[in-house]
């Protein structure tokens, strides 16, 4: 398969993944008034640990595939937010097999640091000016390896991975039926 192949398909894969965290979020807020909210979070909380363990688990694969088979170099913000996926792909593993909703509370911390990196990657990619000596001169986080469909980098993927997440543990710290909170 060639890796244009694949930076669409991930391209695809990020605004779905990036739509199904809005549909959830948007979920959460309208929950006590909107029938197909229930609906929806009741399905999103019924395989929330699994769900979240795929979008991350992707992501990690994704990144290894595009820096190891693609030799896309990391930048330093690619690495921190690949530090965070990769131990949220390993947590929402463990808390899966032992069906362990309690995650939330701790991967929502991450989730948010690593939303804030990748928002910030994204500006970057945009705006070049805003870098601030963070990164280096040899792989520095200016640079874009693609842009599919006029404007998924990897960022925005990683971006949209940490939002899913974000809530789908809103939704966990928000069942009241199982005493997440």
């Amino acid at each position: 398969m060639e890796h244009e192949t694949v930076q669409i398909f991930s391209a695809v894969l990020g605004m779905a993944t990036l739509v199904a965290g809005a549909i959830t979020f948007l979920a959460v807020a309208l929950e006590q008034r909107m029938g197909w909210a229930k609906s929806w979070l009741a399905q999103v909380r019924a395989s929330a640990l699994w769900l979240m363990f795929a979008v991350t688990a992707g992501a990690m694969v994704g990144s290894l595939y595009f820096s190891e088979v693609v030799h896309f170099n990391p930048c330093k913000l690619c690495w921190y937010q690949r530090i965070i996926m990769y131990s949220l792909a390993i947590i929402f593993f463990v808390a899966a097999l032992r069906r362990d909703k309690a995650i939330a509370r701790y991967s929502i911390v991450l989730a948010c640091i690593g939303i804030v990196v990748s928002i910030y990657h994204y500006l970057l990619e945009w705006y070049p000016t805003l870098e601030s000596n963070v990164c280096s001169i040899d792989v520095p986080c200016t640079t874009i390896w693609f842009r599919e469909f006029g404007f998924v980098t990897l960022a925005f993927m990683a971006g949209s991975a940490f939002i899913f997440v974000i809530s789908i543990s809103l939704s966990l710290l928000r069942d009241h039926s199982n005493k997440v909170v």
